[in-house]
């Protein structure tokens, strides 16, 4: 049986695929209009009295970069005698504890170490460290990122602007020159288009697409991060949400961080994150209830984004094909072809990082099941 386009199967199949592909872009055009038109957020000023900080860090071999990130710390602009920091080594296999408490005694800072004696994974040494925190404010960074001099500053600033913010995470970038320019040209086009995002909804409301590499919070309204499931970023912002307060994306404290050059790790590290995002995601619809723009607009519209779209994505694309194969089986062929040549030597555009989003996020929700809240290192 010979099929053609006008055939009234394949215009049902294309018409099919194209309705999956529309609903799953959906969310993303909903955004991108947001960006465009919606609310955006407003610079904040430094107060003139800043307020103490623990600044807390969960380690697990990172020998390579650790001595760097402490000094990456102490060049900050915020008042070294303002802040300690509260360090775990999270049974680290190599000689990161020994080299962190030389970087601090190097750079004169305040410190403390925790040896944890078994793999506990961030949120939990993160609830270690909170309990032994002595002040008010506390920030959870990474030990391979790296912040600009002024990022501290900015991100406490914008936590203190409003009485009602209770957590606020910074932009991140990836470190230039740090990757192949492949690699990282695809992530900066992610990254901005994440943070633009998370902007609009700060501004409107809240948002719980934090970054884990630097967040800082009201520890009088966060006592604890959700251990259980989920990400320690996501689940602070969502603690911030359920005490009725605001959690916000401050993009102008920019951190750094490296992309890994090797693809296995790039790829373990990016699942990772998308099975703990869906995770936390999946894990708050109870939030759903409530009578607030966040519960209303945003939240329905990330679980939609990475529960859903991207099984619909690629059940659209892979209909399109089988409508195709019906038609003519070497144009299938010379249409995967095609594309996976155009996401290898054009990365640099918002069509191949949507596509390789939602890849990440189907392997994200295939991993749901597996127990991924310790990690390994990607600075080697």
């Amino acid at each position: 049986m010979v099929f053609s386009f006008s055939s009234p199967l394949a215009i049902l199949i294309f018409a099919l695929a194209f309705l999956l592909i529309l609903v799953a872009a959906f969310p993303y055009l909903y955004y991108l209009f947001g960006i465009r038109f919606g609310k955006k957020s407003k610079k904040t000023a430094v107060p003139d009295i800043l307020p103490n900080l623990s600044i807390i860090i969960s380690a697990y071999n990172e020998s390579a970069v650790i001595k760097k990130r402490i000094e990456n710390i102490a060049l900050s602009d915020y008042p070294k005698e303002k802040y300690k920091i509260l360090f775990i080594d999270d049974c680290s296999t190599d000689d990161t504890g020994a080299l962190a408490k030389e970087a601090f005694v190097e750079n004169n800072l305040s410190f403390e170490i925790f040896v944890n004696t078994e793999r506990k994974g961030t949120n939990r040494s993160y609830n270690l460290a909170i309990k032994k925190a002595q002040t008010d404010i506390i920030v959870t960074t990474d030990a391979n990122k790296f912040f600009r001099e002024d990022t501290l500053k900015i991100l406490i600033s914008g936590l203190l602007s409003d009485e009602k913010i209770a957590a606020v995470c910074a932009e991140v970038r990836p470190l230039p020159k740090s990757s192949s320019e492949n690699l990282a040209g695809m992530e900066s086009i992610y990254r901005s288009f994440y943070g633009r995002m998370c902007d609009w909804e700060s501004a409107a409301d809240s948002t719980y697409n934090f970054n884990g590499a630097l967040v800082a919070f009201k520890k009088e309204i966060i006592l604890s991060i959700n251990e259980r499931k989920g990400a320690d970023d996501a689940n602070t912002a969502f603690e911030a949400i359920r005490k009725g307060y605001r959690a916000v994306y401050e993009v102008d404290a920019v951190v750094f961080e490296k992309v890994p050059q090797n693809i296995n790790k790039q790829y373990k590290q990016k699942i990772r994150r998308a099975k703990r995002l869906i995770e936390a995601t999946l894990a708050n619809t109870d939030l759903l209830k409530e009578k607030r723009l966040f519960s209303r607009r945003f939240y329905p519209l990330r679980i939609m984004m990475y529960v859903f779209c991207p099984t619909l994505f690629f059940a659209g694309a892979i209909l399109f094909l089988a409508g195709v194969f019906l038609i003519n089986p070497l144009w299938t062929f010379i249409l995967i072809a095609s594309g996976v040549l155009f996401l290898f030597f054009f990365r640099k555009n918002i069509i191949s990082a949507f596509v390789l989003n939602q890849f990440y996020l189907v392997s994200g929700l295939l991993h749901l099941g597996k127990d991924m809240r310790v990690w390994e290192s990607t600075s080697i």
